[in-house]
């Protein structure tokens, strides 16, 4: 088993030509077996240990850091810990424990990456974990990136140029239990592992005993499977980045998706899926959105971030975001005197003019409300209603309510709309040659606010 281990770990780090190695150990049978083959390795790579402690089983939580801990110290590696109050944390965020202990880990493990200058980080995932994995993607849904279980090799998110390695990937659990009871590796046992209201330990306790009487050589078939997912998952993904830009255009963080390009493609839900994937609709979604393409304009969907509207030949994705600060701090207004070759039309797109005599400073800005009018630009008498004139320009319900409204007050306190940001000023104060000082009005920073 060293010797496999050795040469998955020599390709893992480009041969062996050096690495930094931080080994992610719990103190079960899989990371402690991984740190001894690490320990015992003809590469003789610069290692440390890394332990947190999620205190999430009392005494046994502490045991399991004595353990490394102990282990290390005789071994003469460093060894570097953290704990944390993962129930807390989890509960503060709305995360399953689960969730709550990847982010904590992988969180720490970036910063001591970057802090000590580690090139990889070493992770004891086996060929168990990788069917466990499949199975769970199988279950709850999934691409043909789910279906190529987990990566043996991936960047670290949070330390740029470190590495997630796992040598331990093509290793079945089988195998280092007899290893470890071979070579004499000290571990702890997750007395965890055997509850099965776990998803993923009722597949390993129940499942897989099940699979391994139909077919011995089951994980190997798993193991072989996910790899030709791989491959045809990175093919897909070559056809997917060669075909998007004829389907979809982004533009002001709104992705627009042409509907008879995505008509005309063969598969258009599997176009449809990947087009959407990132935004968080769930399948049942998916199926709605797509049966709504021949449908009517005005359809909406949302995902926890984003909003898709389907207007005429598109669809459209907006993020949802919550705009918390005043938008009139951000509004910029500035003024300055009439010149002889002043020209109102030579402007920048994104600044409106009007006269600034004619308003009370400062100017607020603010989301569109119901009932809201003024008069648009050319509009010699009379108001019209802010949602006629946003129908008018064939707005659809998620870009109304991006729209800035800029007001003003009267002489007697009422709130007057001044402008819709980038878009029209109310003709009663347009320039006119009578005009001695002009007001420039745009915003600083994003323009667009939604409103939940």
């Amino acid at each position: 088993m060293q010797d496999r281990f050795d040469s998955t770990l020599a390709r893992l780090l480009a041969d062996g030509a050096g690495g930094h190695v931080l080994l992610a150990v719990s103190g079960g049978i899989d990371s402690m077996t991984m740190a001894d083959l690490f320990l015992h390795s003809a590469l003789r790579l610069p290692l440390a240990v890394a332990h947190f402690n999620f205190h999430l089983r009392g005494t046994e939580s502490d045991g399991d850091e004595a353990l490394v801990h102990d282990w290390c110290l005789a071994q003469g590696v460093p060894f570097f810990r953290q704990e944390a109050d993962t129930k807390a944390y989890a509960s503060a965020r709305a995360l399953s424990i689960e969730m709550a202990a990847r982010a904590l880990r992988y969180d720490w493990f970036a910063a001591l990456c970057r802090e000590q200058g580690f090139t990889h980080l070493a992770v004891a995932h086996n060929l168990d974990d990788n069917a466990e994995t499949l199975l769970l993607h199988l279950l709850r849904g999934t691409g043909m990136r789910g279906m190529s279980g987990i990566r043996e090799d991936m960047p670290l998110p949070g330390a740029e140029g470190v590495r997630i390695i796992r040598p331990l990937l093509g290793f079945s659990r089988r195998e280092i239990e007899a290893y470890a009871v071979r070579a004499g590796v000290p571990f702890r046992v997750d007395a965890t592992n055997a509850d099965v209201s776990f998803a993923r330990n009722r597949i390993r306790n129940r499942v897989f005993p099940e699979l391994a009487a139909v077919n011995p050589s089951f994980l190997q078939t798993f193991r072989r499977e996910m790899r030709h997912f791989g491959q045809a998952g990175r093919l897909l993904d070559e056809v997917f980045a060669a075909g998007r830009p004829a389907l979809c255009r982004e533009q002001d963080g709104v992705l627009h998706i042409d509907i008879p390009a995505l008509l005309a493609k063969a598969e258009p839900d599997w176009w449809l899926w990947r087009l959407l994937e990132r935004f968080g609709f769930n399948t049942a979604q998916l199926e709605q959105i797509e049966a709504s393409l021949n449908a009517q304009s005005g359809k909406e969907f949302l995902s926890p971030t984003h909003r898709l509207v389907k207007d005429r030949g598109e669809l459209r994705v907006y993020p949802l975001t919550v705009t918390l600060d005043d938008l009139s701090a951000r509004l910029d207004v500035r003024t300055f005197a009439v010149t002889p070759d002043f020209d109102p039309k030579q402007k920048p797109e994104d600044v409106l003019f009007i006269d600034a005599d004619r308003v009370q400073l400062p100017l607020s800005a603010r989301a569109p409300l119901p009932g809201d009018r003024f008069r648009p630009f050319g509009m010699q008498s009379g108001s019209k209603l802010l949602s006629d004139f946003f129908t008018d320009l064939k707005l659809d319900l998620a870009q109304k309510e991006r729209e800035v409204v800029v007001t003003t007050r009267n002489e007697n306190g009422d709130e007057v709309i001044v402008a819709i940001l980038d878009r029209r000023i109310d003709d009663r104060f347009k320039i006119t040659p009578q005009t001695r000082t002009v007001a420039a009005i745009s915003m600083l920073g994003p323009q667009s606010v939604t409103s939940l």
